[in-house]
């Protein structure tokens, strides 16, 4: 993901994120895991498939009902342990809907027990003062609330009522001290609310949200423009409201059309943020993240289930990362030198690294370019967008 608000306000300098350079990533301070220079991933983890709601949006290949192939709460366990002794930085829990296994606190009680740091996803549908108090006691300290299912009315994308759905169980979060925010996906159905679903998203009194992109059914000369007017709003908005964090899924792009947008008028802030963006390393698939689904297999990142690169039912998670035989885990660790076509001659991918995930779907393989890339130099001169080499080149 990418943090438009802490990069416009450089939070973090490149030397305070080089002072933990060379520390264990469970050291590391939480809002610098992101640039972490670890050989341990963080771990997305879909624990079930059974969800309370069926979106004809969802990705996560989710269900009315579990698979009966499920890691059960033993299995569980026993990979809780292997995150744990790899000194796991952070496991994102996803489903479906974490929170319909009847073992969700235990697991998490478990995990946090063992030292590991989690984070929720959840339609908060199932949230109530009760449940809220067990995030809290299971040391989950934030819950990123996903509004899809509660936002979709009818067959209609309605943000805006489904905040309004979330907001009871947003206070009983915050009664439980614990942390919370939104994803909210746009596209070109709700694309021109995005004022207005912003608005409300203030007047729930959250400080963070997040957007993703809705990319089915689409050709990529619409999304890309789609995807810049997204961008342009949100970079605005970011500007005007500090107090808000605004954050970015599935494009890493988006990094490079901020840095773009800074150079034009700031090239000594902009290189600050190149600098940054540069430690974060773009698209960490394989790289700084792994996915494991509801029956043990591994794949490079949720969006890319097309691979699979082990199964923890069959070997360790750390025998799985490390295996150096691994042609494609090899590839996503030095990507740059791996990259085809427009991504391949971009002299700023390795603040991106492109999608091997879409470049898979459309090419079949996975290091041509990114077929969603709107923010490549060529293409942002002739929207007369200046390099920051060239900006602070005429600032002088």
């Amino acid at each position: 993901m990418i943090n438009i608000s802490r990069l416009l306000k450089v939070r973090e300098t490149a030397q305070d994120v080089e002072k933990h350079h060379n520390k264990r990533a469970h050291e590391v301070p939480k809002h610098l895991v992101r640039y972490a220079n670890s050989k341990v991933p963080m771990v997305i983890w879909n624990i079930t498939r059974k969800c309370n709601f069926s979106c004809n949006m969802c990705h996560l290949d989710s269900a009315l009902e579990a698979d009966s192939d499920e890691l059960t709460t033993q299995e569980a366990i026993e990979f809780i342990d292997q995150m744990a002794s790899m000194s796991v930085p952070l496991v994102s829990v996803y489903g479906g809907e974490p929170l319909t296994r009847d073992d969700f606190f235990t697991l998490a009680g478990h995990a946090h027990n063992k030292g590991l740091r989690i984070i929720l996803s959840s339609n908060v549908a199932l949230i109530t003062k009760k449940t809220a108090g067990e995030i809290a006691e299971s040391g989950i300290s934030y819950v990123g609330i996903d509004l899809d299912g509660l936002a979709q009315i009818g067959g209609d994308m309605d943000v805006i009522a489904g905040l309004e759905k979330a907001l009871p169980a947003m206070e009983r979060l915050r009664d439980a001290m614990v942390g919370c925010g939104v994803r909210i996906t746009i596209g070109s159905f709700n694309l021109s609310q995005m004022p207005s679903i912003i608005k409300a998203i203030e007047n729930t009194g959250l400080k963070r949200f997040a957007i993703c992109q809705h990319l089915e059914g689409k050709d990529w000369k619409a999304l890309k423009e789609e995807r810049r007017e997204i961008m342009d709003f949100l970079i605005d908005y970011a500007m005007k409201n500090p107090e808000m964090e605004v954050v970015t899924e599935n494009f890493y792009a988006d990094g490079v059309y901020l840095l773009q947008r800074v150079a034009k008028h700031e090239p000594e802030r902009a290189a600050e943020m190149e600098r940054l963006l540069a430690m974060q390393g773009g698209c960490p698939a394989g790289d700084r993240i792994v996915n494991v689904d509801y029956r043990g297999n591994v794949h490079l990142c949720p969006y890319w289930q097309s691979r699979t690169i082990g199964n923890i039912r069959e070997q360790k998670l750390s025998d799985i990362w490390s295996d150096e035989e691994n042609e494609i885990l090899a590839m996503m660790r030095d990507k740059t030198h791996y990259l085809k076509g427009m991504c391949g001659r971009c002299r700023r991918n390795h603040l991106c690294m492109g999608c091997g995930a879409r470049a898979e779907v459309m090419c079949g393989d996975p290091s041509e370019e990114d077929p969603a890339c709107y923010a490549h130099d060529s293409r942002a001169a002739k929207r007369g967008i200046t390099t920051l080499k060239e900006t602070a080149r005429n600032s002088r």
